[in-house]
């Protein structure tokens, strides 16, 4: 790598990088973005089939939301087949739940089918989570969502309730001797060199020693720590407000309590609950020519 490369980019970032792993929202983003061959290899293996052919393979796709919360997805893909799929890198499980898998297919579901389409032209979903650690401790490589009426089969099965969308969730604490096992070691390795498969070995090479590939790594970290920064300078500027509102709210209500104003009112005009201003009530003095009236 040439002098002139490192000397444009921080250290810090350049070590940054270096530790990234493919379960890393930074290196996932520029391994698999618009590459339709590598996102192909890895729905291939997460769904253990060799008849998909990827069409289009884009990552950190925003769905926008006009009324209300966005979206970002980390890979969204289509195959020949007009079937989508949709594969979440996660590293907390504190964002896998069932509610944001449902939102996601609501977005997803939102920016497809064109005005007054008829619903049964919505394609075939995939919404696949990939976790750094076993979300259900149970050692199971996959876990599949499977829907179900309540109405039994004459084998005692209840029958499939089938929208369309197949959710699955990925233990990446998984490492069988199978090519699913191999691809969760891939994932969680920082080095090309004790990968498995080559073609991503390969692709996670030219981004962490190769000149441009540590350039466009590189930005996208720097990217990541803007956004994050910005993200918690904004979620504590808004805690911040909400704090200087229940403040501000505390000190009305101890001036109507020392005006005896009733509770209720207090409650009313403040936003606080009874209960607290009860307890507020508790804690101040009225003025002594209040008390003489």
């Amino acid at each position: 790598m040439n002098d002139s490369i490192l000397n444009n980019i921080d250290p810090a970032i350049f070590e940054k990088v270096q530790r990234l792993r493919l379960i890393d929202d930074e290196l996932m983003t520029v391994v698999f973005n618009g590459d339709k061959k590598a996102t192909e290899f890895l729905i291939k293996i997460l769904l253990n089939r060799n008849d998909l052919i990827v069409k289009t393979s884009m990552t950190q796709i925003e769905k926008h939301n006009l009324f209300g919360h966005s979206v970002r997805l980390d890979i969204v893909a289509e195959d020949i087949f007009k079937q989508e799929y949709n594969i979440e890198i996660q590293r907390s499980k504190h964002g896998a739940g069932a509610k944001r898998i449902r939102y996601h297919q609501a977005m997803i579901d939102s920016h497809t089918l064109k005005k007054n389409e008829d619903f049964d032209k919505l394609p075939n979903l995939y919404i696949i989570f990939i976790l750094e650690h076993d979300l259900f401790n149970r050692g199971n490589p996959i876990y599949f969502v499977n829907k179900t009426l309540d109405i039994k089969d004459e084998e005692g099965q209840c029958l499939p309730f089938n929208d369309g969308c197949n959710i699955m969730y990925v233990n990446g604490d998984y490492r069988g001797d199978d090519a699913l096992g191999k691809l969760m070691h891939d994932f969680s390795t920082p080095n090309a060199d004790e990968m498995y498969y080559s073609e991503l070995a390969q692709k996670v090479r030219f981004h962490k020693q190769d000149d441009k590939g540590v350039q466009m790594a590189s930005q996208i970290v720097e990217e990541y720590g803007d956004e994050r920064a910005a993200e918690a300078f904004k979620n504590g500027h808004e805690q911040g407000i909400a704090e200087g509102a229940q403040q501000k709210a505390v000190e009305t209500a101890i001036k109507m309590l020392r005006n005896e104003y009733p509770v209720s009112k207090i409650s009313e005009m403040t936003g606080l609950p009874q209960e607290q201003i009860l307890e507020l009530e508790k804690q101040i003095t009225v003025p002594a020519e209040k008390q003489k009236q």
